[in-house]
């Protein structure tokens, strides 16, 4: 596969060109989306069995990618598209997944090792109902070391993040191996770094809008969700726009 380089317009075209494959079928983008986050509450709810939920991430944005090209070619958007990424290169799917896994779990192991001990104290302060003075006196103590925290956690996380990114559409539209798929995604992202930012500035803006909604109904991630319906056709027009198959492989 080549790489292109592109300007940071790109950013936001992705997300318009994605708001149009929406906008072909709304009701089943919603309709898909909505079984996808109930199956996901569904695991996340059972001890041990979330972990299912993160191998097969993966094949369930394959599948639906899957849709989205479906839709640029004019044809309708069904519901058995959730499960084309487990037709196709379902194994080397689940083993980006289960990559992805590794790496929330180092996230969390680097997260821990540098504020376990803050976090741990603070959240005890505030379950034992701490007043109101002693509860922000804790948290303004603690937050040095909480920011320390979440900044080796991003810098752990980030370049997994953009190893994993476009690995799923890489190995199940291009036959391409998990390893070099996540070499690929990599520097894909390295060398389009900035419109990569304005297409996640994008995304965080309206994410951080719906915080208020995700934290009223416990639902950390509800605002990533919520945006899915344009994120993931978003991601497939950003795999086209950025990987082109080398000439020999034509």
């Amino acid at each position: 596969m080549n790489i292109r380089v592109v300007d940071a317009s790109h950013g936001w075209r992705w997300i318009a060109q994605g708001i149009l494959i929406f906008r072909k079928n709304p009701p089943q983008w919603l309709l898909l989306i909505a079984i996808l986050f109930i199956g996901s509450r569904v695991l996340f709810a059972v001890p041990l069995i979330g972990v299912i939920a993160v191998l097969i991430a993966p094949n369930f944005l394959a599948g639906l990618s899957h849709g989205a090209q479906a839709l640029g070619q004019g044809k309708p958007l069904r519901l058995g598209y959730l499960a084309s990424g487990f037709l196709k290169n379902a194994a080397r799917l689940v083993t980006i997944g289960g990559v992805s896994l590794v790496g929330q779990f180092l996230t969390l192991m680097a997260i821990t090792l540098v504020g376990g001990e803050t976090i741990s104290s603070l959240s005890k302060t505030i379950a034992a109902g701490a007043a109101a003075p002693e509860a922000i006196a804790a948290m303004q103590a603690a937050a040095p070391r909480m920011m320390m925290a979440l900044l080796v956690g991003f810098g752990v996380s980030l370049p997994l993040m953009m190893a994993v990114w476009f690995a799923p559409l890489l190995v199940f539209f291009d036959d391409v191996k998990p390893l070099p798929a996540l070499a690929l995604s990599l520097w894909a992202c390295l060398k389009n770094i900035l419109p990569l930012l304005i297409y996640g500035m994008a995304v965080v803006v309206p994410v951080v809008i719906l915080m208020p909604l995700s934290l009223a109904t416990r639902q950390p991630d509800l605002g990533v969700w919520l945006l899915a319906p344009i994120l993931v056709p978003s991601i497939y027009v950003s795999y086209k726009d950025l990987f082109v198959p080398a000439p020999d492989s034509q």
